[in-house]
């Protein structure tokens, strides 16, 4: 049996010109995960595996420090990498491709953030709809496609693989596992805490492939992230 841990990256800079940064409550977060799964997983042998983006490397850095595991080598995967979320948005509502008209928007909204979910899941809806495909640098039966290679190849490396990516992988991988439709993925997505942790496990005869003979052993864990200490956040 093999058991993929799917982490989803701690907070990144939203607002920030650069997005793909951790910020400092970002790194607690991997801190925390990281010292929740060093004491459930021990001395077991892991494999970490990371998307290519500076939040999935950096949230693997901080979790596997605080696990004990600074020295264990990173396999570095770009098909576990997030969709383009500003690609989704911009098809959606071309008038805010440009990132200053986007935050210009959101400035007049008395919540920034609130406005800004209610907009993403709109585009997300009808990236994942299917009749616009070909309006996207890359379209939802792709994403999706390419995540799933990804994780089945991270599930041939090891027994305990820690796989460090963002909510979007997970919620294809989530829907893949369980069998869901599109709009109860989507009720996944937006679920996800950051550095939340979704546990899958493989028969060895079925890691070639993410679908039958994998089940969901927990989903969206969020042990030392849900206390006092404002460390539970999902943008």
């Amino acid at each position: 049996m093999v058991a993929l841990h799917l982490i989803r990256h701690g907070q990144a800079s939203f607002g920030a010109d650069d997005y793909d940064r951790l910020s400092a409550l970002g790194i607690a977060q991997g801190r925390v995960v990281g010292r929740q799964l060093g004491a459930r997983l021990g001395v077991a042998d892991i494999v970490a595996v990371s998307g290519s983006l500076n939040r999935h490397r950096d949230t693997a850095a901080a979790c596997l420090e605080a696990m004990g595991r600074g020295g264990t080598a990173l396999s570095i995967d770009p098909d576990l990498n997030e969709y383009d979320p500003a690609d989704v948005v911009a098809c959606h509502r071309p008038d805010l491709a440009d990132a200053a008209a986007l935050r210009a928007e959101l400035a007049t909204a008395p919540d920034p953030r609130r406005a800004y979910q209610a907009l993403f899941a709109e585009a997300v809806a009808r990236w994942m709809g299917g009749q616009h495909d070909a309006d996207y640098a890359e379209c939802w039966p792709v994403f999706r496609n390419r995540v799933l290679a990804g994780l089945a190849r991270a599930a041939q490396l090891g027994n305990t693989v820690l796989v460090f990516t963002s909510g979007g992988p997970i919620m294809a991988a989530v829907q893949a596992v369980l069998g869901l439709d599109d709009a109860g993925a989507r009720q996944v997505h937006w679920a996800l805490v950051n550095g939340g942790v979704t546990k899958l496990l493989a028969s060895s005869k079925a890691v070639g492939r993410v679908g039958t003979g994998w089940s969901l052993s927990s989903l969206n864990e969020q042990a030392g992230l849900d206390g006092p200490d404002g460390l539970l956040t999902y943008r």
